[in-house]
Protein backbone atom coordinates (compact mmCIF):
# COMPACT_ATOMS: atom_id res chain seq x y z
CA UNK A 1 0.00 0.00 0.00
CA UNK A 2 2.98 2.89 0.65
CA UNK A 3 4.35 1.72 -2.24
CA UNK A 4 1.16 2.02 -4.50
CA UNK A 5 1.19 5.41 -2.56
CA UNK A 6 3.90 6.78 -3.28
CA UNK A 7 3.00 5.76 -7.30
CA UNK A 8 -0.37 7.61 -7.32
CA UNK A 9 0.85 10.45 -5.94
CA UNK A 10 4.17 10.48 -8.54
CA UNK A 11 0.84 10.04 -11.17
CA UNK A 12 -0.94 12.17 -10.28
CA UNK A 13 2.28 14.87 -10.00
CA UNK A 14 2.68 13.82 -13.77
CA UNK A 15 -0.64 14.63 -15.24
CA UNK A 16 -1.19 17.48 -13.34
CA UNK A 17 2.37 18.58 -14.56
CA UNK A 18 1.20 17.64 -18.28
CA UNK A 19 -2.09 18.98 -18.17
CA UNK A 20 -0.53 22.66 -16.83
CA UNK A 21 2.55 22.41 -19.20
CA UNK A 22 -0.45 22.43 -21.92
CA UNK A 23 -2.14 24.93 -20.83
CA UNK A 24 0.00 27.51 -18.90
CA UNK A 25 1.94 30.21 -21.13
CA UNK A 26 1.47 27.86 -23.87
CA UNK A 27 -1.11 28.30 -25.91
CA UNK A 28 -4.78 28.03 -26.89
CA UNK A 29 -5.84 25.20 -24.03
CA UNK A 30 -5.49 27.76 -20.85
CA UNK A 31 -8.63 27.24 -19.72
CA UNK A 32 -6.98 23.21 -18.47
CA UNK A 33 -5.27 25.29 -15.66
CA UNK A 34 -9.06 25.35 -13.62
CA UNK A 35 -8.39 21.58 -13.38
CA UNK A 36 -4.63 20.92 -13.93
CA UNK A 37 -3.84 20.97 -10.29
CA UNK A 38 -6.68 18.69 -8.85
CA UNK A 39 -4.94 15.31 -9.13
CA UNK A 40 -2.31 16.61 -7.18
CA UNK A 41 -4.24 18.58 -4.28
CA UNK A 42 -6.36 15.11 -4.07
CA UNK A 43 -3.29 13.83 -3.46
CA UNK A 44 -2.15 16.25 -1.15
CA UNK A 45 -4.91 16.22 0.96
CA UNK A 46 -4.66 12.29 1.46
CA UNK A 47 -1.03 12.32 2.39
CA UNK A 48 1.36 11.57 5.50
CA UNK A 49 4.66 12.32 4.19
CA UNK A 50 5.24 16.46 3.57
CA UNK A 51 8.72 16.23 2.22
CA UNK A 52 7.87 13.92 -0.66
CA UNK A 53 4.77 15.62 -1.21
CA UNK A 54 6.92 18.79 -1.29
CA UNK A 55 8.88 16.90 -3.98
CA UNK A 56 5.88 15.64 -6.14
CA UNK A 57 4.83 19.36 -6.08
CA UNK A 58 8.10 20.55 -6.73
CA UNK A 59 7.97 18.43 -10.03
CA UNK A 60 4.43 19.63 -11.14
CA UNK A 61 5.18 23.31 -10.73
CA UNK A 62 8.40 22.86 -12.95
CA UNK A 63 6.21 21.14 -15.80
CA UNK A 64 3.78 23.63 -15.92
CA UNK A 65 7.12 26.06 -16.74
CA UNK A 66 7.64 23.84 -19.80
CA UNK A 67 6.45 26.62 -21.99
CA UNK A 68 8.80 29.38 -21.30
CA UNK A 69 11.51 26.98 -20.86
CA UNK A 70 10.89 26.34 -24.51
CA UNK A 71 10.41 29.83 -25.55
CA UNK A 72 13.47 31.68 -23.77
CA UNK A 73 15.82 28.86 -23.04
CA UNK A 74 18.65 29.11 -25.58
CA UNK A 75 17.81 32.92 -25.61
CA UNK A 76 17.78 33.93 -21.53
CA UNK A 77 19.41 30.68 -19.53
CA UNK A 78 18.03 32.73 -16.68
CA UNK A 79 14.56 31.05 -17.25
CA UNK A 80 15.85 27.71 -15.96
CA UNK A 81 16.22 29.29 -12.40
CA UNK A 82 12.85 31.68 -13.14
CA UNK A 83 11.38 28.10 -13.48
CA UNK A 84 12.27 26.29 -10.06
CA UNK A 85 11.97 29.26 -8.67
CA UNK A 86 7.80 29.18 -9.77
CA UNK A 87 7.69 25.61 -8.98
CA UNK A 88 8.88 26.24 -5.65
CA UNK A 89 6.47 28.72 -5.23
CA UNK A 90 3.75 26.11 -6.01
CA UNK A 91 4.73 23.59 -4.12
CA UNK A 92 4.60 25.39 -0.97
CA UNK A 93 1.41 26.28 -2.18
CA UNK A 94 0.59 22.98 -2.09
CA UNK A 95 1.85 22.02 1.17
CA UNK A 96 -0.32 25.36 2.82
CA UNK A 97 -3.46 23.57 0.81
CA UNK A 98 -2.40 20.48 2.96
CA UNK A 99 -2.04 21.86 6.33
CA UNK A 100 -5.57 23.69 5.61
CA UNK A 101 -7.46 20.89 4.40
CA UNK A 102 -6.89 18.70 7.78
CA UNK A 103 -8.27 21.48 9.66
CA UNK A 104 -10.72 23.17 7.66
CA UNK A 105 -11.50 22.09 3.74
CA UNK A 106 -13.05 25.74 3.16
CA UNK A 107 -9.50 27.42 4.31
CA UNK A 108 -7.75 25.49 2.13
CA UNK A 109 -9.31 26.38 -0.86
CA UNK A 110 -9.20 29.96 -0.56
CA UNK A 111 -5.99 29.49 1.42
CA UNK A 112 -4.32 27.90 -2.23
CA UNK A 113 -5.98 30.55 -3.87
CA UNK A 114 -4.38 33.43 -1.85
CA UNK A 115 -0.93 32.45 -1.65
CA UNK A 116 -0.97 31.61 -5.32
CA UNK A 117 -1.99 34.73 -6.02
CA UNK A 118 -0.34 37.01 -3.25
CA UNK A 119 2.98 35.35 -3.88
CA UNK A 120 2.89 36.44 -7.65
CA UNK A 121 2.31 39.73 -7.07
CA UNK A 122 4.90 39.64 -4.48
CA UNK A 123 7.34 38.76 -7.22
CA UNK A 124 6.15 40.90 -9.43
CA UNK A 125 6.97 43.85 -7.32
CA UNK A 126 10.43 43.02 -7.61
CA UNK A 127 10.89 41.08 -10.40
CA UNK A 128 12.41 42.66 -13.87
CA UNK A 129 9.71 40.56 -15.92
CA UNK A 130 6.65 42.08 -14.03
CA UNK A 131 3.79 40.16 -13.69
CA UNK A 132 5.45 37.79 -16.93
CA UNK A 133 4.91 33.97 -15.90
CA UNK A 134 1.69 34.72 -13.90
CA UNK A 135 -1.17 31.75 -13.60
CA UNK A 136 -3.61 34.33 -14.61
CA UNK A 137 -2.95 34.79 -17.74
CA UNK A 138 -4.13 31.78 -19.12
CA UNK A 139 -7.33 32.72 -18.59
CA UNK A 140 -7.14 34.65 -21.40
CA UNK A 141 -9.27 32.77 -23.89
CA UNK A 142 -12.12 32.09 -21.00
CA UNK A 143 -13.67 35.58 -21.79
CA UNK A 144 -16.43 35.77 -18.88
CA UNK A 145 -13.91 35.13 -15.96
CA UNK A 146 -11.18 37.35 -17.75
CA UNK A 147 -13.65 40.22 -17.52
CA UNK A 148 -12.40 39.92 -13.50
CA UNK A 149 -9.55 41.76 -14.42
CA UNK A 150 -11.16 45.13 -15.07
CA UNK A 151 -12.05 44.59 -11.21
CA UNK A 152 -8.36 43.20 -9.95
CA UNK A 153 -6.05 42.73 -12.37
CA UNK A 154 -3.80 39.98 -12.95
CA UNK A 155 -4.12 38.91 -9.45
CA UNK A 156 -7.57 38.26 -9.54
CA UNK A 157 -7.09 36.36 -12.46
CA UNK A 158 -4.73 34.19 -10.70
CA UNK A 159 -7.11 33.93 -7.66
CA UNK A 160 -9.53 32.46 -9.48
CA UNK A 161 -7.36 29.98 -11.92
CA UNK A 162 -6.67 28.48 -8.44
CA UNK A 163 -9.53 28.86 -6.43
CA UNK A 164 -11.40 26.97 -9.06
CA UNK A 165 -9.19 23.70 -8.82
CA UNK A 166 -8.41 23.69 -5.37
CA UNK A 167 -12.47 23.75 -4.78
CA UNK A 168 -12.95 21.10 -6.97
CA UNK A 169 -10.52 18.76 -5.77
CA UNK A 170 -12.36 19.65 -2.29
CA UNK A 171 -15.91 19.08 -4.02
CA UNK A 172 -14.37 15.31 -4.47
CA UNK A 173 -12.95 14.82 -1.33
CA UNK A 174 -15.95 16.15 0.60
CA UNK A 175 -18.91 16.87 -0.88
CA UNK A 176 -21.03 17.15 1.83
CA UNK A 177 -19.31 20.21 3.14
CA UNK A 178 -21.32 23.11 1.91
CA UNK A 179 -19.02 26.03 3.20
CA UNK A 180 -16.06 24.58 0.95
CA UNK A 181 -18.72 24.24 -1.82
CA UNK A 182 -19.57 27.83 -1.21
CA UNK A 183 -15.59 29.03 -0.98
CA UNK A 184 -15.20 28.81 -4.57
CA UNK A 185 -18.99 28.24 -5.66
CA UNK A 186 -19.80 31.79 -4.78
CA UNK A 187 -16.56 33.87 -6.14
CA UNK A 188 -16.92 32.14 -9.23
CA UNK A 189 -20.46 32.48 -10.36
CA UNK A 190 -20.32 36.15 -9.14
CA UNK A 191 -17.16 36.53 -11.61
CA UNK A 192 -18.88 34.61 -14.61
CA UNK A 193 -22.09 37.02 -13.60
CA UNK A 194 -20.10 40.05 -13.37
CA UNK A 195 -18.33 38.98 -16.67
CA UNK A 196 -21.30 37.98 -18.89
CA UNK A 197 -22.91 41.51 -18.04
CA UNK A 198 -19.53 43.35 -18.67
CA UNK A 199 -19.21 41.67 -22.14
CA UNK A 200 -22.83 43.04 -23.28
CA UNK A 201 -21.77 46.44 -22.87
CA UNK A 202 -21.69 48.37 -25.53
CA UNK A 203 -18.34 50.03 -26.88
CA UNK A 204 -17.40 53.33 -28.39
CA UNK A 205 -16.81 54.79 -31.97
CA UNK A 206 -14.57 52.62 -33.95
CA UNK A 207 -11.05 54.01 -35.61
CA UNK A 208 -9.72 52.23 -38.61
CA UNK A 209 -6.33 50.99 -37.80
CA UNK A 210 -3.84 49.55 -39.99
CA UNK A 211 -0.87 47.05 -39.00
CA UNK A 212 2.20 46.59 -40.65
CA UNK A 213 5.56 44.01 -40.31
CA UNK A 214 8.49 43.03 -42.28
CA UNK A 215 10.47 40.47 -40.44
CA UNK A 216 13.37 41.02 -42.83
CA UNK A 217 14.45 44.09 -41.17
CA UNK A 218 13.62 42.84 -37.84
CA UNK A 219 16.28 43.83 -35.42
CA UNK A 220 18.49 45.04 -38.35
CA UNK A 221 18.77 48.58 -38.00
CA UNK A 222 20.70 48.54 -34.63
CA UNK A 223 22.91 46.27 -36.39
CA UNK A 224 23.63 48.16 -39.96
CA UNK A 225 22.35 51.57 -39.31
CA UNK A 226 22.87 52.60 -43.25
CA UNK A 227 20.13 50.49 -44.15
CA UNK A 228 17.72 52.79 -42.90
CA UNK A 229 16.51 54.57 -45.66
CA UNK A 230 15.88 51.25 -47.39
CA UNK A 231 13.62 50.43 -44.58
CA UNK A 232 12.08 53.64 -45.16
CA UNK A 233 11.07 53.11 -48.26
CA UNK A 234 10.13 49.76 -48.21
CA UNK A 235 7.54 50.63 -45.12
CA UNK A 236 6.57 53.84 -47.28
CA UNK A 237 5.27 51.31 -50.05
CA UNK A 238 3.66 49.46 -47.72
CA UNK A 239 1.86 52.35 -46.27
CA UNK A 240 1.18 53.72 -49.75
CA UNK A 241 -0.47 49.77 -50.58
CA UNK A 242 -2.79 50.05 -47.39
CA UNK A 243 -4.15 53.93 -47.87
CA UNK A 244 -6.70 52.44 -50.06
CA UNK A 245 -8.31 51.24 -46.81
CA UNK A 246 -8.50 54.29 -45.43
CA UNK A 247 -6.60 53.92 -42.23
CA UNK A 248 -6.92 56.85 -39.66
CA UNK A 249 -3.69 55.38 -38.08
CA UNK A 250 -0.89 52.97 -38.91
CA UNK A 251 1.42 50.98 -36.18
CA UNK A 252 4.85 49.25 -37.52
CA UNK A 253 6.76 46.72 -34.93
CA UNK A 254 9.34 47.84 -32.51
CA UNK A 255 12.63 49.23 -33.27
CA UNK A 256 12.49 48.49 -37.34
CA UNK A 257 13.85 51.59 -37.82
CA UNK A 258 16.22 54.94 -37.12
CA UNK A 259 13.60 57.89 -38.25
CA UNK A 260 11.07 58.37 -41.69
CA UNK A 261 10.43 61.87 -41.61
CA UNK A 262 9.04 60.62 -45.27
CA UNK A 263 6.37 59.46 -43.29
CA UNK A 264 4.47 62.15 -42.50
CA UNK A 265 3.86 63.18 -46.06
CA UNK A 266 1.66 59.91 -46.18
CA UNK A 267 -1.77 61.76 -45.10
CA UNK A 268 -2.25 59.16 -42.43
CA UNK A 269 -0.89 59.29 -38.52
CA UNK A 270 2.34 56.74 -38.44
CA UNK A 271 3.09 55.22 -35.23
CA UNK A 272 7.16 53.25 -35.84
CA UNK A 273 9.09 52.01 -33.47
CA UNK A 274 12.66 53.27 -33.87
CA UNK A 275 16.11 52.50 -32.46
CA UNK A 276 18.04 55.55 -32.27
CA UNK A 277 21.31 56.38 -31.03
CA UNK A 278 21.39 59.78 -28.78
CA UNK A 279 24.07 61.21 -26.77
CA UNK A 280 26.21 58.08 -26.66
CA UNK A 281 23.28 55.78 -25.80
CA UNK A 282 20.18 54.64 -27.09
CA UNK A 283 16.46 55.49 -27.97
CA UNK A 284 13.85 52.69 -27.96
CA UNK A 285 11.33 54.50 -28.87
CA UNK A 286 7.88 55.40 -30.95
CA UNK A 287 7.94 58.28 -32.84
CA UNK A 288 4.38 59.18 -33.91
CA UNK A 289 4.60 60.95 -37.51
CA UNK A 290 1.39 63.38 -38.49
CA UNK A 291 0.89 65.58 -41.71
CA UNK A 292 2.40 69.47 -40.47
CA UNK A 293 3.35 68.86 -37.22
CA UNK A 294 6.37 67.56 -35.39
CA UNK A 295 6.79 63.68 -34.62
CA UNK A 296 5.79 62.83 -31.18
CA UNK A 297 8.21 61.07 -29.13
CA UNK A 298 7.46 58.40 -26.65
CA UNK A 299 10.23 56.50 -24.94
CA UNK A 300 9.78 52.82 -23.94
CA UNK A 301 10.06 52.52 -19.93
CA UNK A 302 10.53 49.34 -19.67
CA UNK A 303 13.71 46.96 -20.80
CA UNK A 304 13.92 43.36 -21.63
CA UNK A 305 16.79 42.43 -18.82
CA UNK A 306 20.05 42.22 -19.82
CA UNK A 307 19.66 42.77 -23.40
CA UNK A 308 18.60 46.50 -23.51
CA UNK A 309 20.83 47.69 -20.76
CA UNK A 310 22.12 50.93 -22.89
CA UNK A 311 18.79 52.04 -23.72
CA UNK A 312 17.60 55.37 -21.76
CA UNK A 313 14.18 54.42 -20.52
CA UNK A 314 11.05 56.90 -20.79
CA UNK A 315 9.00 57.57 -17.62
CA UNK A 316 6.13 59.28 -19.12
CA UNK A 317 3.26 57.59 -21.03
CA UNK A 318 2.06 59.25 -24.34
CA UNK A 319 -1.53 59.93 -24.47
CA UNK A 320 -3.23 62.25 -27.36
CA UNK A 321 -7.31 62.23 -28.45
CA UNK A 322 -7.91 59.42 -26.93
CA UNK A 323 -5.20 57.21 -28.53
CA UNK A 324 -2.51 56.02 -26.44
CA UNK A 325 1.18 54.93 -27.12
CA UNK A 326 3.63 52.13 -25.43
CA UNK A 327 6.35 49.54 -26.60
CA UNK A 328 6.11 45.69 -25.82
CA UNK A 329 8.09 45.23 -23.11
CA UNK A 330 5.80 47.73 -21.34
CA UNK A 331 2.74 45.66 -21.70
CA UNK A 332 4.46 43.04 -19.00
CA UNK A 333 3.94 45.76 -16.21
CA UNK A 334 0.28 46.84 -15.15
CA UNK A 335 1.69 49.93 -13.11
CA UNK A 336 2.92 51.16 -16.19
CA UNK A 337 -0.45 50.75 -18.51
CA UNK A 338 -2.45 52.40 -15.85
CA UNK A 339 -1.07 55.66 -16.05
CA UNK A 340 -3.11 55.73 -19.41
CA UNK A 341 -6.07 57.55 -18.51
CA UNK A 342 -8.09 58.88 -21.50
CA UNK A 343 -7.15 56.12 -23.65
CA UNK A 344 -9.79 54.33 -25.31
CA UNK A 345 -7.39 52.64 -28.06
CA UNK A 346 -3.28 51.55 -27.33
CA UNK A 347 -0.92 51.36 -30.08
CA UNK A 348 1.57 49.15 -29.70
CA UNK A 349 5.01 48.14 -31.98
CA UNK A 350 6.53 45.21 -30.32
CA UNK A 351 8.74 42.77 -31.30
CA UNK A 352 8.90 38.99 -29.63
CA UNK A 353 10.85 35.59 -30.31
CA UNK A 354 8.42 34.28 -32.26
CA UNK A 355 7.74 30.82 -30.46
CA UNK A 356 6.23 33.32 -27.67
CA UNK A 357 4.39 34.98 -29.80
CA UNK A 358 0.78 34.56 -28.25
CA UNK A 359 1.97 34.12 -25.24
CA UNK A 360 3.18 37.45 -25.23
CA UNK A 361 0.33 39.01 -27.53
CA UNK A 362 -2.26 37.66 -24.99
CA UNK A 363 -0.37 39.03 -21.90
CA UNK A 364 -0.76 42.63 -23.60
CA UNK A 365 -4.37 42.02 -24.56
CA UNK A 366 -5.28 41.89 -20.70
CA UNK A 367 -3.78 45.01 -20.16
CA UNK A 368 -6.53 46.16 -22.38
CA UNK A 369 -9.22 44.38 -20.01
CA UNK A 370 -7.70 46.14 -16.85
CA UNK A 371 -7.68 49.07 -18.07
CA UNK A 372 -10.66 49.41 -20.82
CA UNK A 373 -9.01 49.99 -23.87
CA UNK A 374 -9.06 48.00 -27.44
CA UNK A 375 -5.31 47.48 -28.37
CA UNK A 376 -3.62 47.58 -31.84
CA UNK A 377 -0.13 45.69 -31.45
CA UNK A 378 2.18 44.82 -34.11
CA UNK A 379 4.83 42.51 -33.67
CA UNK A 380 7.41 41.65 -35.63
CA UNK A 381 8.51 37.92 -35.38
CA UNK A 382 5.10 37.94 -33.80
CA UNK A 383 1.66 38.61 -34.47
CA UNK A 384 -0.22 41.30 -35.60
CA UNK A 385 -3.40 41.43 -33.27
CA UNK A 386 -5.99 43.80 -32.53
CA UNK A 387 -8.43 43.17 -29.31
CA UNK A 388 -10.97 45.06 -28.08
CA UNK A 389 -11.62 45.95 -24.72
CA UNK A 390 -13.44 43.11 -23.39
CA UNK A 391 -10.18 41.10 -24.62
CA UNK A 392 -11.88 39.88 -27.64
CA UNK A 393 -9.56 39.27 -30.69
CA UNK A 394 -11.03 41.13 -33.53
CA UNK A 395 -8.33 40.38 -35.97
CA UNK A 396 -4.79 38.71 -35.96
CA UNK A 397 -2.24 37.61 -38.49
CA UNK A 398 1.29 36.55 -37.91
CA UNK A 399 4.63 38.18 -39.35
CA UNK A 400 6.40 37.28 -42.13
CA UNK A 401 9.95 37.39 -44.10
CA UNK A 402 7.74 39.60 -46.34
CA UNK A 403 5.66 42.45 -46.32
CA UNK A 404 2.42 42.12 -44.54
CA UNK A 405 -0.38 44.09 -42.91
CA UNK A 406 -3.85 43.80 -40.98
CA UNK A 407 -6.43 46.58 -41.32
CA UNK A 408 -9.43 46.61 -39.31
CA UNK A 409 -11.97 48.95 -37.14
CA UNK A 410 -11.15 49.23 -33.64
CA UNK A 411 -13.55 50.22 -31.38
CA UNK A 412 -12.40 53.07 -28.33
CA UNK A 413 -12.64 51.41 -24.89
CA UNK A 414 -14.09 53.66 -22.54
CA UNK A 415 -11.56 53.74 -20.55
CA UNK A 416 -10.61 52.99 -16.95
CA UNK A 417 -11.99 50.59 -15.20
CA UNK A 418 -12.47 49.65 -11.24
CA UNK A 419 -8.55 48.21 -11.39
CA UNK A 420 -7.15 51.41 -13.15
CA UNK A 421 -8.81 53.39 -9.77
CA UNK A 422 -8.10 51.21 -7.21
CA UNK A 423 -4.99 49.54 -8.45
CA UNK A 424 -3.33 46.29 -6.75
CA UNK A 425 -6.01 46.75 -3.76
CA UNK A 426 -7.68 43.12 -4.26
CA UNK A 427 -3.38 41.54 -4.57
CA UNK A 428 -3.20 43.03 -0.94
CA UNK A 429 -6.54 41.54 0.04
CA UNK A 430 -4.74 38.03 -0.92
CA UNK A 431 -1.74 39.05 1.08
CA UNK A 432 -3.90 39.56 4.17
CA UNK A 433 -5.79 36.47 3.55
CA UNK A 434 -3.01 34.57 2.94
CA UNK A 435 -0.91 36.02 6.22
CA UNK A 436 -3.97 35.29 8.28
CA UNK A 437 -4.47 31.61 7.56
CA UNK A 438 -0.37 31.14 7.81
CA UNK A 439 -1.39 32.65 11.16
CA UNK A 440 -4.13 30.30 11.98
CA UNK A 441 -2.08 27.09 10.95
CA UNK A 442 0.69 27.96 12.94
CA UNK A 443 -1.15 29.01 15.99
CA UNK A 444 -3.20 25.65 15.42
CA UNK A 445 0.19 23.39 15.32
CA UNK A 446 1.62 24.81 18.20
Amino acid sequence: MKAWGFVGGFLAALLSGAILAVSRDTGHLGWLVLIGPVPLLIHAARSQHPWRLFGLALLTGVMAETGPILYYGKLLPLIYAIAVFQGLLFALSVLFFRGLYNRTPAAAVIGFAAMTAGSEYLYSLVSPNGSFGALGYALVDVLPLLQAASLGGVPLLSFLAALIPAGLAVAILAPSDKLAWAAWTVPTLAAMAFGLWQMAQPQGPTTRVALLSDDRYAGRIYREPELNPEIVSAFTAQIGAVTADKPQFIVLPEKILQSADAFKLSGVTVVAGTDEPVDGGRYNAARVYALNTEPRLYLKQRMIPGLEAEYTRGTEPLVFDGIGVAICKDMDFAPVLRRYSGAGILLVPAWDFEKDARLHGRMAVVRGVENGFSIARSASQGLMTISDAHGRILAERASAREPRHLVHDVPAGKGGTVYTRIGDAFAWLTLILWAGLLLLLLRRKL
